[in-house]
């Protein structure tokens, strides 16, 4: 009994610690819990692997999508368009699963923008990070396994809409990109400098040369509060606004306070390989040269967090509305298509129908034709006897009466020669 308690006790921590150890590199903080819940669902993976699932609202939607690539001090800064960007494109890491579809791993260092790039002289790429990408102060980011991202993951624009605030309008088509992805080359280029992470990717320089435009570097403003992210309050101004809280203001809050769904179906994911979440890999640095900094500090604000957030939610729901009539709309054109689709088998079946039946008339007129020809044949048949037959009696008779007339002729030549003889004989006689 005794051994039978230990087992069981050694079990109990031995899932105990599996889960905690798992939980303390893919948990979720309690702020990333609340500001991501109205825009999708938390999940449970496997065991304390929780990830996020956006509410997607339109067809082919992917990561890093719809926004505009803005250069800062930090290098390329994804400023995105959509209510829950500010988080998902500065923390955490993009994977793409079959059976989910786009999953967000939690991670709590801020970037510009976790993607990585490919570049040739005409075309400019890029794709989210997935979570075997790790980044490290010696080398930048490295990759704890094997994983190419697949060449529909990436979006790719010429040079010269690579900063056009709606950028989304020239992504090249899906026919196109493997053809450009198997021509370009790969590059991702993180550093670590004054105690932040920079997205260096591909050269500026390079792409002002290539676009023939002048880009110039925009102000990053961080801000510790999502209600002073409302572009209201900055419009016109040259500078973009990002949200940066240390480590332990987004891991505040624990799993145990928050609604997370259960799947029975674990990702591709190879958690054995996933390290974000880990902080041995980034030590903080002090700033000592603070006259290179270019990033702001902001004082806070008198805008409402209600109004911002009811600005949010309002977009979102926006969208969503404008989704659900598109949804409605593509449901009526399905059914339209449908009844048409009926409609043209229905006409298909009576075309079928009615060329069955000709066709069974025609073969119909075709047999009885063949009979009438048939029968005809056979009246012709008889009659050509019947001349025949007649024909043969006639050549018979004739035959029958020239031998009639023969015999006789013979009889009579005879009779004549006999006559003759007799005369013959009798004049002979009267001579003597």
């Amino acid at each position: 009994m005794k051994r039978i308690i230990i087992l069981a006790v050694a079990l109990f921590f031995a899932v105990a610690f599996n889960t905690e150890a798992k939980g303390h590199y893919n948990g979720v903080g309690g702020y990333f819990y609340s500001q991501l819940s109205p825009y999708g669902s938390w999940i449970e993976v496997d065991y304390g692997v929780v990830v996020w699932r956006p509410t997607i609202i339109r067809v082919n939607w992917t990561p890093y999508q719809m926004g505009q690539w803005v250069w800062t001090y930090d290098g390329w800064y994804w400023d995105s368009y959509e209510p829950f960007g500010f988080i998902t494109y500065h923390y955490g890491r993009w994977y793409y699963d079959d059976y989910y579809g786009w999953l967000w791993y939690p991670d709590y260092e801020w970037a510009p923008a976790w993607v990585e790039w490919r570049y040739d002289n005409d075309y400019i790429g890029w794709a989210p990070l997935n979570p075997y990408a790790v980044f490290s102060v010696s080398v930048g980011i490295y990759f704890t396994t094997t994983y190419y991202t697949p060449y529909y993951h990436w979006n790719y624009v010429t040079y010269g809409n690579f900063c056009d605030p709606y950028v989304y309008n020239y992504y090249i088509p899906s026919g196109s990109k493997y053809r450009i992805h198997s021509g370009t080359k790969y590059r991702n280029n993180f550093v670590y400098y004054n105690g932040r992470i920079q997205n260096r990717g591909i050269d500026v320089k390079y792409i002002s040369v290539r676009s023939g435009q002048q880009i110039k570097q925009r102000d990053l403003i961080r801000i510790r509060d999502s209600k002073e992210l409302s572009r209201d309050g900055y419009r016109g101004k040259n500078e973009i606004r990002t949200l940066e809280m240390n480590r332990d203001e987004l891991v505040r809050n624990d799993l145990s306070r928050m609604e997370i769904k259960r799947e029975n179906r674990t990702t591709s994911v190879d958690m054995d390989k996933v390290q974000i979440g880990q902080r041995d890999n980034l030590k903080t640095e002090s700033r000592n040269d603070k006259s290179k900094e270019r990033n702001l500090d902001v004082l806070k604000t008198d805008q409402n967090r209600n109004n911002v957030k009811n600005t949010v939610d309002r977009v979102f729901d926006q969208n969503r509305n404008q989704s659900n009539r598109n949804n409605n709309e593509n449901v009526n054109t399905q059914n339209d298509k449908v009844e048409k689709q009926n409609q043209k088998k229905e006409t298909v079946s009576r075309n079928e129908t009615t060329v069955k039946q000709q066709n069974n008339t025609r073969s119909n007129e075709s047999l009885n034709s063949n009979r009438k020809n048939q029968e005809q044949t056979v009246q012709l048949k008889q009659e050509k006897q019947k001349e025949v037959s007649k024909d043969e009696t006639k050549q018979t008779k004739v035959r029958q009466q020239n031998d009639n007339k023969t015999e006789t002729n013979r009889s009579s030549e005879i009779k004549k020669s006999e006559d003759k003889s007799n005369r013959t004989d009798n004049l002979k006689e009267r001579k003597r």
